[in-house]
């Protein structure tokens, strides 16, 4: 009985689960886009008996799967979007993409969802074995990378009744960190100008292209005067046709980020400013777009503390010789500081790194610290006590968002993170059904004090999903 019974269906569900993360990398998928992938997990969990919902709010991807009744309601998240220009074959330490220029698993989220899936999976046979009360919910979001599927299932209501809710990401190492992460929002600006020969009559041009680059002159003097921690990052997407024609038109992406709304939204503000300075200098008409909102990450000590306690309890993973081979001749192209470097940012030795892998779990970091990335996870800590934790799915010092990435998150090293991670989700939704219900109360106490008054903010009913 159990959490014996937790790792038993664990192990049943194992094989096919891995089998579906593979199948996932190899078929990567654009945010909003992701039909491949979300067949696949509901037709899995709808055979297993779940009530299925889909598509959720304006998001045709999206779905929850539901199993059992009453309280408490726990909810996992799972993600399996892909990035754009990350293609790469498998377990290879050289670039070698499968499609040059196409998507890649990158962020490992072949693995997040399908980890998400494999817990539900085990927690729901048990709750069926056992006859425990309660109501367990997997929600598949899509579109986490930039454009924020969370934001638009959040302004549907989805997550107002969870009591709790557990994620994953995969990473370097087995951790529960207690740090945040920025708030973000992802927008456009477009600006109309007059066409004109470069050569020929150039005064008779209004180039837009001109005030984009004006723009992007004005955020980087910006720059000096925003809080620390406070990002832009942006591109040109829209730069004109050709050298000798002045620009009637002229568009710049951007990503701000900050560690609070609020100051991501000054940030905002801001940089809107310039975006109007830039218009009137060159006579130009600008307009804007917003095409994605993240909330800021709100750890939860409480929810944290019992997920580190089962992810110290989780079946040890044993790794083949081909295995070790891959992750020690990965590590083995990085130079040793890099590596050095990425053992300080998570505060500890390389000499405690087993084939590039440190294995046992770790509850680091608190709530004055801010990673300097986002997710849509931070819109779902803002309504319900949230924990996420890591799993080690390649080597450190490889990093999300690279090919070497998307190399070992189509591996057999990445699925047996993900099992890990599997297992540690359905121990811990086994504690909060059983035992440890009061954990839920004293989360959602935490949660009520660090807001202080704060409420989420959805996302406006007029923004519609992204199509990048």
């Amino acid at each position: 009985m159990g959490k014996q019974n937790i790792k038993a269906n664990i192990a049943k569900h194992r094989e096919a689960l891995e089998k579906m993360a593979l199948d996932i990398w190899a078929k990567p998928e654009a945010g909003f886009r992701e039909f491949n992938a979300t067949k696949l997990q509901q037709d899995y969990l709808k055979n297993m008996g779940a009530k299925i919902t889909s598509p959720v709010d304006v998001v045709e991807t999206a779905f929850i799967a539901e199993y059992g009744s009453g309280k408490p309601i726990i909810g996992i998240l799972g993600e399996f979007d892909a990035l754009p220009g990350l293609s790469q074959k498998a377990g290879l330490t050289v670039q070698d993409p499968l499609e040059p220029g196409a998507y890649g698993h990158a962020c490992g989220h072949n693995l997040l969802g399908t980890a998400g899936v494999l817990a539900f999976a085990a927690l729901m046979d048990t709750m069926k074995e056992e006859n425990l009360p309660g109501t367990l919910r997997f929600y598949a979001c899509p579109a986490e990378e930039n454009l924020s599927g969370k934001s638009y299932m959040a302004r549907a209501g989805v997550f107002n009744d969870l009591d709790c809710c557990l994620t994953y990401h995969p990473g370097n190492q087995d951790a529960v960190s207690g740090g945040s992460n920025n708030a973000y929002t992802l927008m456009e600006f477009y600006f109309k100008g007059i066409p004109a020969h470069a050569g020929g009559a150039p005064w008779l041009g209004r180039s837009a292209l001109d005030a984009v680059e004006l723009m992007n002159v004005g955020c980087n003097y910006l720059r000096e005067h925003i809080i620390d921690g406070g990002r832009m990052h942006y591109i040109i997407i829209d730069g004109g046709m050709a050298p000798n024609i002045v620009p009637a038109t002229a568009a710049v992406r951007y990503s701000v980020r900050a560690p609070k709304m609020d100051q991501m939204q000054d940030i905002v503000r801001r940089l809107i400013l310039c975006a109007e300075g830039a218009a009137h200098m060159t006579e130009t008409t600008m307009t804007y777009s917003v095409k994605s909102v993240m909330h800021n990450m709100m750890p939860n000590y409480t929810m944290n503390e019992i997920m580190y306690e089962n992810l110290c309890q989780v079946t040890p993973t044993e790794f083949t010789d081909e295995e070790k081979k891959f992750m020690d001749d990965m590590v083995a192209t990085y130079a040793p500081e890099a590596i050095a470097a990425a053992c300080k940012q998570y505060g500890f030795s390389p000499a405690e790194l087993e084939h590039g892998m440190r294995m046992k779990p770790v509850l680091y970091g608190d709530k004055s610290q801010c990673g300097g990335g986002s997710t849509d996870v931070g819109d779902v800590s803002y309504i319900t006590p949230t924990a996420q934790f890591t799993t080690a799915c390649a080597p450190i010092p490889v990093s999300a968002h690279t090919w070497q990435s998307c190399s070992c998150y189509g591996t057999s090293v990445g699925t047996k993170g993900m099992i890990r991670a599997g297992e540690a989700m359905a121990l811990t939704g086994y504690d909060l059904f059983t035992d440890k219900k009061d954990v839920i109360e004293k989360a959602k106490e935490e949660l009520k004090a660090d807001l202080d008054g704060a409420t989420y903010t959805p996302i406006p009913d007029d923004m519609m999903p992204y199509y990048d």
